[in-house]
């Protein structure tokens, strides 16, 4: 039988698809009233983070309250050197401009229209109506903790890398390479090449989310890769293989014991091996990682070698089924001392997002 949960994501995807034929009318007018209010000028606020040659496109969206790990993220960007330019696509009260003022340079609040690239777009235009051309952008959003330790390296990474665009991880789907769209990094010379300018003037607004991912996250890679610009993720499933061959036999054990997966298969046989040891039954661990990873992805289905070998910096906020069981067993792994505790308000909020039997007691310190 084909699994609830790709029943129910197939059946949103048709919706989506459905959905874009009226759409494909309308949008075109819901652009050009927007594209008019940000010609007139977007509410824009300074905060006390001067200017810098590095700056950090944030979009946010969170019209229920500031959460307090975005404070925390601001603190970590402007700590790395970069001028945080936060774009808000909910508007923002009093109480929570007046929190981010303090640790970012520039707040502008827009409509949500385009969703995460709608606003990505807004802020680049509006770089450039400002006549700034960064040294370094950083462009990401908060669907993501981010990120996981205060000692994260990964932005300092992107910065000593060659490639014109970068990000965590550079997906395939068929002949199709994309960075995944909540985290990258550019030097000038990209946000300068005509094809990127190109692309943020061109780009089609939706708010259809079936069509953002293909004309935001997919469309910017292919146009990116057209143009002859090289993209590159920081982490990769071929490294994340090589380096769990050479780990120990004690974290192969809790990496399996906190396999994430969708099917109740894979997460049993991940809890049978754990309980093994010896040459045959590595040999037989490292077998099934590789068959886990045709269905799944390397750093959500085993967040414990992901974090520990590679640094691994991010821990998606997505409802979906497979990222709801990624925090639950990466949770688990730290209540159970696999993995490091990550900083308290980014602890607190991912808590909150799990079943109750899997938080941690009251007393427990988490």
């Amino acid at each position: 039988m084909i699994p609830g949960w790709k029943v129910r994501r197939e059946m949103t995807r048709l919706g989506q698809q459905l959905r874009a034929i009226p759409e494909a009318l309308w949008e075109p007018v819901v652009q050009r009233r927007h594209d008019a209010a940000f010609a007139r000028g977007f509410p824009v606020e300074s905060g006390q983070v001067p200017q810098s040659a590095k700056i950090a496109i944030l979009l946010i969206w969170q019209p229920r309250g500031l959460c307090l790990s975005v404070l925390d993220l601001c603190h970590h960007l402007v700590g790395q050197g970069y001028a945080p330019f936060v774009i808000s696509n909910a508007p923002l009260p009093p109480q929570d401009r007046a929190r981010l003022l303090p640790c970012v340079w520039r707040v502008m609040e827009r409509p949500n229209v385009g969703y995460d690239f709608g606003g990505y777009r807004d802020g680049i235009r509006q770089l450039q109506v400002w006549d700034i051309a960064p040294e370094r952008l950083v462009i990401l959003n908060d669907s993501i903790w981010f990120p996981l330790s205060s000692a994260c390296t990964m932005l300092q990474r992107m910065e000593a890398s060659g490639a014109d665009i970068v990000g965590t991880v550079l997906r395939q789907r068929g002949d199709e390479r994309f960075l995944e769209s909540y985290a990258f990094s550019l030097p000038r010379r990209t946000w300068a090449h005509p094809a990127f300018v190109a692309f943020w003037r061109d780009l089609r607004l939706t708010s259809n989310k079936y069509k953002v991912i293909r004309r935001g996250e997919r469309g910017f890679g292919r146009a990116m890769r057209a143009a002859g610009l090289r993209l590159e993720g920081m982490f990769g499933q071929d490294d994340f293989l090589r380096l769990l061959a050479g780990a120990d036999d004690a974290l192969l054990h809790a990496t399996l014991q906190h396999t994430a997966s969708q099917i109740d298969a894979v997460r049993r046989d991940g809890l049978a091996l754990a309980q093994g040891e010896g040459a045959a039954w590595r040999n037989d661990a490292l077998v099934f990682v590789e068959r886990a990873l045709q269905t799944g992805l390397f750093y959500s289905t085993f967040p414990v070698a992901a974090v520990r070998l590679m640094a691994y910096p991010v821990l998606k906020k997505s409802k979906e089924p497979i990222s709801a069981l990624w925090r639950q067993e990466y949770i688990r792994a730290v209540q159970a001392g696999h993995l490091p505790m990550p900083p308290q308000h980014l602890w607190d909020e991912a808590c909150a997002t799990v079943p109750r039997d899997t938080r941690p007691a009251a007393d427990s310190g988490g």
